[in-house]
């Protein structure tokens, strides 16, 4: 049984509970102007998915919420809009320890604890208390909004304080947790229904994440994908890809350094960073060096110096295989010109693939993103 989100809401459903109020949980989210409740609310979910403990810290929670704001804020270089108070300590983090994004390494959480020194560790708990200073009682209020109406700012947090005490043990359904001196105590109810429906819960926070994004990033592409870590590559279209043109182009050089590209030696680079494009469409996908690939990391490449190389393999690769008759393999380049790429021009391909490349660049420019890169030999 679900329960139905308002018509502004687009119909979204939470599984419906009969000893709680659903459409309250439901509407924690509603004229929301910044992140910190999408991230509190996931982080208890953080919680409760490692260790089944009702009473949970709230410097822990808000370490959990440092976490997973990092990726999107830091690594993805979105923007949470003007009142965002995440930023400047999601790039502590990144001053701190070198994080380990493999798709099986420890969460960032974990690294965190392991990493940090004891000084960094007090220094990042000062600032999270920042963090927590509100989101733990605005994040509860709709479930006791008819009590809380009228009182002013100054007194709200007390108010919620006493009335969520009150409610937990005679009316559980009421709220979902109380405050016990720096921690929440999660009620036994609310517990279970949380459990049981992590996924569902966790699908409608980022729902609502990416509406919130979507005001502040409105130029950015695939912001569902740079939610969350980074998850495996998939890489083996591209390796077919070029590993097979390598095989009859044994001269082919990278664009970046002009070395000679040999089968020991290929490493798949994108052009535009994937934490910028979060895809791995062919187009985007060029062969380098491991060496360089490894110098150029992240940077948004020069367009003055690289493009013209850059589009020409592009073309040549799609060429050499379209002479093939092999249609699969160039299947993204096919999606992205919309029109018969075979016999096209190479002053035509490169026209389209540079009005796709440069918009994306002069975002990614804007969001953050070191540039340009320039490759010099060490």
């Amino acid at each position: 049984m679900y329960v139905r989100l308002p018509l502004n809401d687009n119909h979204m459903q939470l599984p419906q509970h009969d000893g709680l109020d659903i459409a309250k949980l439901s509407s924690v989210f509603r004229d929301t102007t910044n992140a910190y409740k999408f991230y509190w609310f996931l982080s208890i979910l953080d919680s409760l998915r490692d260790n089944g403990e009702s009473i949970k810290k709230k410097k822990d929670i808000a370490l959990r919420m440092l976490a997973n704001v990092w990726y999107p804020l830091d690594y993805f270089k979105l923007s949470f809009g003007s009142q965002d108070g995440f930023k400047k300590v999601a790039q502590f983090i990144s001053l701190k320890i070198t994080v380990d994004n493999r798709p099986n390494s420890p969460s960032l959480f974990e690294q965190i604890k392991q990493n940090f020194s004891e000084r960094d560790l007090t220094e990042l708990t000062q600032e999270t208390k920042k963090l927590y200073r509100w989101v733990p009682f605005r994040f509860v209020r709709p479930f006791i909004e008819a009590e809380t109406k009228g009182i002013l700012d100054q007194n709200v947090n007390a108010a919620i304080v006493r009335i969520c005490d009150e409610l937990f043990e005679s009316h559980p359904h009421r709220v979902m947790y109380r405050f016990v001196g720096d921690s929440i105590e999660l009620n036994s109810i609310w517990v279970g229904y949380l459990q049981k429906h992590q996924g569902i819960l966790r699908g409608f926070i980022f729902w609502h994440l990416v509406k919130f994004l979507q005001k502040n990033n409105p130029n950015v592409i695939g912001l569902s994908e740079k939610l969350q870590k980074p998850a495996e590559r998939d890489l083996k279209a591209a390796n077919r890809f070029w590993k097979g043109y390598l095989a009859e182009n044994p001269d082919m050089i990278c664009i970046y350094s002009g070395q000679i590209i040999t089968a020991q030696n290929l490493s798949l680079d994108h052009f535009l960073p994937w934490s910028y494009m979060a895809h791995d469409q062919l187009w985007n996908i060029i062969p380098t060096t491991k060496n360089v690939n490894s110098s150029k990391n992240d940077r948004l490449p020069s367009l003055e110096v690289y493009f013209e190389a850059f589009s020409t393999l592009q073309y040549n690769a799609v060429q050499f295989y379209l002479k093939k008759e092999n249609q699969q393999l160039p299947e993204d380049y096919l999606y992205l010109f919309r029109e018969n790429v075979q016999g096209m021009s190479l002053e035509t391909f490169q026209d389209v693939l540079r009005k796709q490349i440069t918009p994306q660049w002069q975002t990614a420019q804007n969001l953050g993103f070191p540039h340009p890169f320039i490759y010099v030999e060490k």
